[in-house]
């Protein structure tokens, strides 16, 4: 009989295509991962895999003993998560990823009361792009993501949660409130951006060919991880950026920076998605929240946006 170690060895070398990067989330050795391996197909009776200096690459039988590996191992979770309710435990750590928008704006006015309602659930909240959320989904490092733009995987479940909007901000003109610019001025502009993996940047540039404009033209000078780096360099005139309401009110409202509009080019409103690795079980602590943010997304929305 294959042992679970062996199971999640197997499945963690197919989801990461790498024996070492296996062995790491294991804490094991590397030649103790092949170790297993060569364990399970000696039980199994079958060859499960091809190994090559590059890659690993499953063979027919190694494919559908991944799939159905993956459906033990999540029977055995849901077992674990069954008897510690059963016996009355509502504790657990959530790990949770964000991209900056909810991350530094959203998710921080709700964790508070989510922890007096579940105070046996300890949140850590970790600030990443949207590309890097993904990444930790699909790696299994997280229970729950929440992004900035919609990506398609085949084990990432998305559902919308709350409404945002993407707005072009310049530096602040005495006697000039607002500016409207033609799609060719703004091309013609100088843009500080988040880098290439930000939602922001990925639904700024949909939006754009959405519009007929060619996001390969734009002049972006520099790129800046962190949104509130990307408002201090506008302030400071060094160009025009794209970023999200939420994160340039403050800004708005004391005069250090502008709205510019572009002409021909609507509202740039986006969503905020949760979302989860669907082949990893979830957690009593990640059903809560999910459950939480569900049920209260439309207060949050009318919470969020009452400070426009």
């Amino acid at each position: 009989m294959f042992s679970l170690r062996q199971l999640k060895a197997f499945v963690l070398v197919v989801e990461n295509k790498s024996f070492t990067k296996a062995a790491k989330r294991l804490y094991m050795t590397q030649p103790a991962i092949s170790a297993q391996i060569k364990a399970l197909e000696e039980r199994m009776e079958v060859q499960l895999m091809e190994r090559n200096d590059k890659s690993v690459v499953l063979t027919e039988a190694g494919q559908l003993f991944y799939e159905e590996a993956g459906k033990i191992l999540q029977l055995y979770e849901g077992f674990m998560e069954a008897i510690d309710e059963l016996k009355g435990i509502r504790r657990g750590r959530l790990l949770i990823s964000a991209s900056t928008i909810p991350g530094e704006y959203v998710l921080p006015m709700l964790m508070g009361e989510f922890g007096r309602k579940y105070p046996g659930i300890q949140l850590c909240l970790k600030i990443a792009d949207t590309g890097v959320v993904v990444q930790q989904l699909i790696d299994r490092d997280i229970d729950l993501g929440i992004i900035g733009a919609p990506v398609k995987h085949e084990t990432i479940s998305l559902s919308e949660f709350i409404r945002d909007e993407l707005i072009i901000i310049g530096p602040a003109i005495e006697g000039h409130r607002d500016l409207e610019l033609t799609p060719g001025e703004l091309v013609a502009s100088k843009l500080i951006l988040r880098e290439p993996d930000s939602g922001t940047r990925m639904m700024f540039y949909e939006k754009l060919e959405n519009n007929g404009v060619d996001p390969e033209r734009l002049q972006v000078v520099m790129e800046l991880g962190s949104t509130r780096a990307i408002i201090t360099a506008v302030e400071s005139g060094l160009g025009l950026s794209v970023v999200s309401r939420l994160s340039a009110l403050d800004a708005l409202q004391l005069g250090k920076v502008r709205e510019v509009k572009v002409r021909g080019i609507g509202s740039l409103e986006r969503s905020l998605y949760l979302a989860w690795n669907h082949n990893r079980y979830v957690s009593y602590s990640a059903r809560a929240l999910l459950e939480y943010l569900e049920t209260n997304k439309g207060r949050i929305n009318k919470l969020i946006w009452s400070r426009k």
